[in-house]
């Protein structure tokens, strides 16, 4: 087994053990968050902070579960890692200490899918990229200001939403990702109408995947640029 192969293994297991861990930890956070809090991170809103917490950690699993196809494409291989490190890096500030592990695991299992492959074909596909990544990167401020609201049902709305416009830029089809687009900021911006954040954070959303959409994008599917 050559290196590259022993990493992205290495990857794949790693990323289902930190996203198995951290579902438990959402699912306590959720549950027991609020008396245990020493271990929660003194949250004010536990169970929302759980169930994004479970959500994130679904998108992990997906990730590592993508690094066991051999031979894996770059752009299918990079979405992997970007699958585990954004719930790695996001739910340190969801559960406190419950994240330690799981957490740890998943950036472990990042940074070895990015090193499962050719150097120069990452960075690449980074350069071409990064406003998409932008674009995702946007979604995981929905998710924070989700959880902020307090309420269950507009939490809800928020948490899929941004989960949407985190998963927009990646699709194939150009009118899917402008509808995800769509539906990830335009509901959230409308129930938070008082709060200039999330119409902002909707105008700029659509206002860059309409440029993302135009330029070249990474189709998941065939590992080709459309």
């Amino acid at each position: 087994m050559n290196g590259m192969l022993l990493r992205q293994r290495t990857a794949l297991w790693l990323g289902v053990a930190g996203a198995a861990l951290g579902l438990v930890a959402g699912v306590v956070q959720a549950t027991l968050g609020a008396q245990i809090p020493e271990w929660s991170g003194y949250k004010n809103n536990p169970f929302g902070l759980g169930v994004l917490t479970v959500s994130l950690c679904l998108v992990a699993l997906v990730g590592a579960v993508t690094l066991g196809r051999i031979p894996l494409p770059t752009p299918h291989r990079l979405a992997a890692a970007m699958g585990l490190l954004i719930p790695g890096l996001l739910c340190f500030t969801t559960v406190g200490v419950l994240w330690y592990l799981p957490g740890g695991l998943l950036l472990a299992a990042t940074v070895l899918a990015v090193r499962a492959g050719e150097t120069h074909e990452s960075r690449h596909f980074v350069v071409t990229h990064w406003l998409s990544g932008l674009v995702s990167v946007l979604g995981l401020f929905e998710l924070m200001l989700a959880v902020g609201t307090g309420a269950g049902w507009m939490a809800a709305i928020g948490i899929v939403g941004g989960i949407a416009v985190v998963l927009a830029p990646w699709v194939p089809s150009k009118l899917l990702r402008m509808t995800l687009l769509t539906l990830g900021t335009v509901p959230f911006a409308l129930l938070t109408w008082w709060s200039i954040a999330s119409p902002l954070l909707a105008v700029i959303a659509l206002g860059l995947g309409a440029v993302a959409t135009r330029r070249r994008t990474p189709v998941l599917a065939t590992g080709r640029d459309s």
